[in-house]
């Protein structure tokens, strides 16, 4: 009953690329079955994920091995490589492709790499262990988690230089955009809440109580889904009311999250249950699953649109 009477046509088909930190794989599952259809080797305990659809490619971060690597998501493997810092861990790329943005957890820096030369552009100094990055649609607007800090970075992307500064929650980690840019949204490690600013004040105007140790956060069907670390959970809020609306048991430590392209399904993963779950937007109950390679983060956007796979 959990499974779709008929497989949606190959050009729909929408597939998550998963970076599985202890196995030293980023596991790809094709989304229309939730089946494992490949493990891609890459090493360096890799943790986080940028996908450039346009481009065929899906960005790396490898913290320990200090680079980025670049796959091809039609083949399914690594083209290259890019030295990058002390310790890379958050990743976005603006729907044009390039550049692509980096956080440096130990240099505290962000960043920017040119996808055809594929060397360091250029970086700006941030707050202290930057984590999750988040980029406007029009690619001008970069925000950085800077977790040590207590703070975002709202950064001017064009000239790689600090806009405005605002004090979030306690250990801001994971960054996410509205669909329109207006609002971003952190999720605080260490005061289990999610902070809302409005970027072009840069001011914080609400806050979501969630459950314990909250890692990211995605939205769909108007709503916005938070993963819980320490609880096992994911919060579901009304994007606009900011009310909690579920609280719906996942696996073991829920890290990275990432909807599909029609906004129907959300997909959470679980460190320490080595799977992948699917939430429906709109019942908010857990669907289906699929395992992944040992050690699953997927910090970033890991789902490819249907029509790139």
């Amino acid at each position: 009953a959990l499974l779709p009477a008929s497989a949606p046509a190959a050009e729909a088909r929408e597939f998550a690329f998963v970076p599985a930190q202890v196995a030293n794989r980023v596991s790809v599952i094709d989304l229309a079955t939730m089946t494992r259809v490949s493990d891609i080797p890459v090493d360096g305990k890799p943790a986080g994920i940028a996908i450039a659809t346009q481009a065929g490619r899906a960005y790396v971060t490898s913290p320990e091995g200090r680079c980025v690597s670049i796959l091809d998501t039609a083949s399914r493997s690594v083209v290259g490589k890019v030295p990058v810092g002390g310790g890379p861990l958050g990743i976005a790329v603006p729907p044009s492709g390039s550049p692509v943005y980096v956080a440096d957890w130990y240099e505290h820096r962000v960043y920017a790499i040119d996808p055809v030369t594929r060397a360091i552009s250029g970086f700006v100094a941030v707050g202290q262990s930057p984590s999750g990055l988040a980029i406007t649609d029009d690619g001008h607007t970069l925000l950085s988690a800077d977790r040590d800090d207590d703070q975002v970075s709202i950064l001017d992307a064009d000239t790689l230089t600090v806009r405005a500064v605002v004090k979030v929650g306690t250990r801001p980690f994971g960054v996410t955009l509205s669909a329109d840019g207006r609002r971003a949204y952190t999720a605080n490690v260490g005061s289990h809440d999610v902070s809302v600013i409005d970027v072009a004040s840069a001011r914080v105007i609400g806050t979501v109580a969630v459950g314990e140790r909250p890692y990211a956060v995605a939205f769909a069907n108007g709503r916005g889904f938070v993963t819980n670390q320490y609880a096992g959970t994911v919060t579901a809020f009304d994007e606009q009311t900011l009310a909690v609306l579920a609280t719906i048991p996942v696996g073991d430590y829920p890290e990275g999250i990432d909807t599909s392209g029609d906004g129907r399904s959300v997909y959470v993963v679980n460190w320490e249950s080595n799977t992948v779950q699917q939430i429906d937007a709109a019942t908010l109950r857990v669907t289906r699953m699929v395992e992944t390679a040992d050690g699953p983060r997927g910090f970033g956007r890991f789902v490819v649109p249907g029509g790139k796979p």
